[in-house]
């Protein structure tokens, strides 16, 4: 049988067993088997002959509760895997972490209800057509010295990942109306149906005014109501010492940075080695 020891170890299992049991004195034992005082009295305290794990203890945090959260939460809407959320955590966010790091913080991910839902190439043979976008809404309660509420606004294509995201200090009909059509026009594609979730705060007012504005434009519109309200986004210290990127963007150049980075950044295995962009493009030769 193979015994796996400590580089460094100057006792085996049965060395070790030995000294536990003798009624010989510690100097004794160390001239008889040639090791030091120390190591016998180690070994005799103890009730085990294997070496102890070499895992700290304690592992200390490299980030913090609030970024592990945000990295999360991302990975959640991205539905990116770790390599891609990586580069998304470091070159977007500017959080300095290693890709060990990254995935010790990470939390399981599971379909809802035990479904498999495809994306990318296995989507497209399936018979999916990157033809809706989806709307989210979140509202920011963020500290004082980030000036207070903030309105996330974000639309994503399912199959591709794509995804467009604004950040306003306010919101009314009109401006979500024409945050969408920016939305439609950026989009490399034709997207012919528009899913809002109006479960995530959404003013029913806006929600009207969108859905009409859609509507006349010919897109069908499906207005759906998960039953789970969202609670809006509380951060109590400034975003900066969360996100590092925000030393030079304001918070609203960073979602769109970070969307830019999605889709055109890096290239995903799902996506047959290419980026959403140049995914959605390819699609529409």
């Amino acid at each position: 049988m193979e015994i796996k020891l400590h580089a460094n170890a100057t006792t085996t299992p049965r060395i070790r067993k030995y000294l536990q049991e003798s009624d010989k004195s510690d100097r004794e034992l160390a001239l008889e088997l040639g090791i030091s005082v120390t190591t016998v009295r180690r070994w005799r305290k103890r009730e085990q002959t294997a070496d102890r794990s070499t895992t700290p203890v304690v592992i200390h945090k490299a980030v913090r509760q609030e970024q592990i959260v945000l990295m999360n939460a991302l990975r959640k809407i991205l539905r990116a895997p770790l390599d891609d959320l990586l580069f998304m955590v470091v070159e977007g966010l500017g959080i300095t972490l290693s890709r060990a790091t990254l995935s010790r913080y990470l939390t399981p991910s599971y379909p809802k209800n035990g479904e498999t839902i495809l994306h990318g190439k296995k989507a497209l043979k399936a018979g999916s057509r990157p033809q809706t976008l989806t709307l989210h809404y979140r509202l920011l309660s963020l500290h004082m010295d980030d000036d207070g509420d903030h309105h996330l606004l974000w639309a994503q294509e399912p199959i591709s990942g794509w995804c467009a995201a604004r950040v306003y200090s306010g919101v009314s009909s009109p401006l979500m109306i024409h945050w969408l059509d920016d939305v439609l026009a950026q989009f490399p594609g034709d997207i012919q149906s528009v899913e809002i979730k109006s479960d995530e705060g959404l003013n029913e007012a806006h929600v009207t005014a969108m859905s009409q504005h859609l509507a006349a434009r010919g897109k069908d519109v499906n207005v759906t109501v998960a039953g789970e309200k969202h609670q809006a986004v509380a951060v109590t210290v400034p975003l900066v010492e969360i996100i590092p990127a925000l030393r030079t963007h304001t918070l609203d150049e960073l979602a769109i940075r970070l969307c830019a980075l999605f889709n055109g950044g890096k290239e995903q295995k799902k996506l047959g080695n290419m980026t959403p962009q140049a995914f959605l493009e390819a699609l529409r030769l």
